[in-house]
């Protein structure tokens, strides 16, 4: 039983440190056993859990009256937090209903057209709606007629309820020749129609060119936008990532402080630097991705149409700032110290014992 109770003791103790285990692990193993020895010989659910809990708040720990370490962990915990929501958005989504595919969206949105000739026939993905949600985009241009009838059915038999359908008349401005001034007024029906359907909801428009001026009588233009509806999951997960990339950028903050104490004043500030550029390179897409959470979290329930509602105006190469950042942390890492200049945490003694495993 006591060489059990080991065991259990030598794998709670991971929970601190690896410098932690080396330069006290024996003298708290000890101690444990000899309580364990004086009561029942058994290790209990609160004693294990107190265990945990010690060695999760050393991993937190920071050295006092170091203002950098405590920057850089503050800074780690903001970029962190940012990837972590961005990864509980994604995870969300999966749990959506998943949109339709590319032929069967082009199906709808022609038959829905009626153009039996199509010019232009594309389907458009977008993914960075403003509730970071997918969602495709069919358009379609040819010629063909306007029919209510049509446009009906076409959605009935792909299985979607029409929850709204309007369409009204209006007119196309169009110039007879590059060089005319005059503008020609054609008349034109347009229409406007949403459905729902199986965890879905749909947007489609269209107009179609019912006057005979300058020859355009039949031009077409239809498109058809689909987007799963916002699933329940989407917005707790973002918050919940967001928190579990905060501890995780303050824990590895904390690792990579104590890594390098023990170094030379030459090696610490080499490493500072190359992890202080790295952050420099990953603040960018940090800053894309908060917003991309903020309007996650703002955007009105019931999954209304997925356009964005507000966003940086400038595209950021996310991934390749990443990359930078990345290169940087392994830059860091490497530089790890030789075990012959590793020394025990400021304030605590040397232990002559042989250390726990690490």
């Amino acid at each position: 039983m006591s060489a059990e109770l080991e065991r259990r003791y030598r794998w709670l103790l991971r929970a601190f440190p690896r410098a932690y285990r080396e330069h006290r692990g024996v003298e708290m193993l000890t101690t444990y056993l000899d309580l364990a020895a004086e009561g029942d010989g058994r290790l209990g659910r609160r004693e294990s859990a107190h265990l945990i809990l010690c060695g999760l708040r050393q991993r937190f720990r920071l050295p006092a009256r170091r203002p950098l370490a405590w920057i850089g962990a503050l800074l780690a915990a903001v970029v962190l937090g940012a990837f972590g929501a961005a990864a509980g958005t994604w995870a969300g989504w999966q749990t959506a209903t998943a949109i339709p595919s590319d032929e069967n969206l082009r199906d709808l949105n022609a038959a829905a057209s009626g153009i039996t000739a199509p010019t232009l026939v594309a389907v458009y993905p977008d993914d960075s709606s403003a509730i970071q949600g997918p969602s495709a985009l069919a358009r379609t241009f040819g010629t063909s007629d306007y029919s209510a009838e049509r446009i009906r059915a076409a959605l009935t038999a792909d299985g979607w309820r029409i929850t709204s359908f309007r369409d009204e008349a209006g007119a196309t401005m169009a110039f007879p020749s590059d060089t005319a001034v005059d503008m020609v007024t054609i008349p034109t029906t347009f229409v406007y129609y949403t459905a729902v359907k199986d965890g879905l909801k749909l947007s489609g428009s269209g107009d179609v060119v019912t006057g005979a001026e300058l020859g355009l009588a039949g031009q077409t233009n239809f498109g058809t936008m689909v987007w799963p509806v916002e699933a329940a999951a989407v917005r707790p997960l973002t918050i919940a990532g967001a928190l579990a990339g905060a501890l995780a950028g303050w824990l590895l903050a904390a690792a990579f402080v104590r890594r390098i104490r023990a170094d030379d004043r030459r090696r610490r500030w080499s490493a500072t630097v190359v992890g202080a550029a790295g952050f420099a390179a990953v603040a960018v897409p940090a800053y894309r991705l908060y917003w991309d959470a903020y309007q996650v979290l703002v955007y009105a329930h019931g999954s209304p149409e997925p356009y964005v509602v507000y966003s940086p105006t400038i595209s950021f190469p996310i991934p390749a700032y990443a990359a930078l950042g990345l290169l940087a942390a392994l830059a860091v890492a490497a530089s790890r110290p030789s075990a012959s200049r590793r020394q025990p945490p400021h304030g605590e003694p040397t232990d002559s014992r042989t250390p726990l495993s690490p």
